[in-house]
């Protein structure tokens, strides 16, 4: 892969340590830099007595750095890469010191085991696995009838809050939310939990709160329908349903019972952010360029240690993904991958305007009622200001897209960039508003995050 100075930026966790890196990206930063070609290492001059020992393998990337940041890459990583971008002739070529050869070799050996543990687990008896499957149903079963009574209860609070009216949601206060989401986690509903908590925040932070709150509320109601009634559904639906409200699944499990999709996967759009329980996530947009398909590959980082892969918007990725499910897949896991060169500019499928994309959302959610976003790309649309120095943007038949509540930085680039043109932008739709991610040019994807 080429690595270029907006392709390095964009694996900086913050703005604040993009800019303490380009400070180092200066040759008389470091006691000596070095490379083989598969990757590139160096002493950076510290305040301490030593140096910090940076090392990067290009391929990945992946990287280490001696000093004591945990949320990688640090400023030396960050200001060694630039450095090599900016001037590779600078890196002396020599084979690598053995704790670097060490640590390269480790990575391969770690990639082979991950995927030999994959393809061949350990071999067990037919009675060992017989009984470790009977203990797995019987947890399950445990834990659905916690889920049932816990449906119950929901049900009896939402008939009590809807009799009562939705308005009093705006005057209750965040214990009211609180109680109920409480209750949810015991049943071993996660995911209603959170969707509690986050109906509360979106009515403190909207004005026009009660079409999301009737809509949130529409969607915990079909929750609960939908689990008194999961033994009509499909055997894809009832999994689809179980995921929808917290079921974890392992990804080994996920790899070995689903079909793996070979393609070229073009990395369309990135969203970065903190969820209502304080987890970091990331959420990486794909779409293969021979079946044309979305994938999302989501993703959390707990305390300081950031995540395991880096992914840059833009990039052609050559590799094989597993979807978590078959009823209208999206989230899924890469069994492997590898950067791909680019010759050409990636094609994003793009649907004509928004009646498109709403005839095509309708038609999704039939598949799938749980699809919490759902992906698109829209082209020939056109941004600009209202009166009340609001974005509006426009889809061909000057059809007003309703947007989520952006950032004034995001506002800003979508006007800069556009300069009053017609644009292609990728995003999300949440069944209300749509929510701008990238935007695709002749010159390349500019990711918003």
């Amino acid at each position: 892969m080429q690595w270029t100075d907006e392709k390095i930026a964009a694996l900086s966790p913050n703005d604040s340590t993009e800019r303490r890196g380009r400070t180092l990206a200066n040759s008389t930063k470091w006691n000596y830099i070095a490379t083989n070609y598969e990757a590139i290492w160096g002493e950076c001059k510290g305040s301490g007595s030593q140096p910090y020992i940076v090392q990067i393998n290009l391929s990945g990337p992946k990287y280490k750095c001696s000093c004591p940041v945990r949320k990688p890459p640090c400023k030396h990583v960050l200001g060694l890469f630039f450095l090599f971008a900016q001037s590779s002739a600078l890196f002396k070529y020599q084979a690598p010191p053995e704790a670097i050869q060490n640590w390269l070799s480790k990575q391969s050996s770690n990639s082979v085991a991950s995927h030999s543990k994959t393809i061949a687990p350990t071999l067990k008896t037919e009675e060992a696995l017989q009984q470790a499957k009977a203990a797995k149903e019987k947890r399950w079963e445990q834990r659905v009838q916690l889920m049932a009574s816990g449906m119950d209860e929901l049900e009896l609070w939402l008939t009590d809050l809807i009799r009562q009216g939705i308005a009093n949601t705006a005057i209750q206060k965040v214990s009211f939310w609180n109680q109920v989401a409480a209750k949810m986690v015991d049943a071993k509903l996660p995911r209603i939990s959170t969707y509690l908590k986050e109906t509360h925040q979106l009515i403190q932070k909207n004005q026009n709160w009660s079409e999301i709150v009737l809509a949130r509320l529409g969607e915990l109601y079909l929750w609960t329908e939908s689990f008194k009634k999961r033994s009509l559904l499909t055997p894809e639906l009832q999994e689809e349903l179980y995921l929808s409200l917290g079921k974890i699944v392992k990804k080994a499990d996920i790899l070995e019972q689903n079909p793996s999709i070979k393609d070229l996967w073009f990395v369309v759009g990135k969203k970065e952010g903190v969820d209502i329980e304080g987890r970091s996530f990331r959420k990486i947009w794909l779409q293969g360029q021979k079946t044309k398909q979305h994938a999302l590959i989501l993703d959390y980082a707990f305390g300081n240690i950031g995540y395991e892969q880096q992914y840059i918007v833009g990039d052609l990725l050559d590799g094989a993904l597993t979807y978590y499910s078959k009823a209208y897949p999206q989230r899924a896991i890469f069994e492997s991958f590898e950067s791909a060169q680019i010759y050409e500019s990636p094609n994003a499928t793009s649907y004509k305007d928004f009646n498109a994309v709403l005839a095509q959302y309708g038609e999704a959610i039939v598949q799938n009622p749980w699809l919490f976003s759902f992906p698109v790309v829209l082209s020939q649309l056109r941004a600009f200001m209202n009166d009340k120095k609001e974005l509006l943007i426009k889809d061909s038949n000057d059809h007003i897209i309703p947007l989520s509540t952006l950032k004034e930085e995001v506002v800003w680039k979508i006007l800069a960039i556009s300069g009053g043109k017609s644009i292609c932008l990728f995003g999300e739709w949440d069944g209300l508003h749509f929510e701008p991610l990238s935007m695709l040019t002749d010159n390349g994807t500019i990711s918003f995050s």
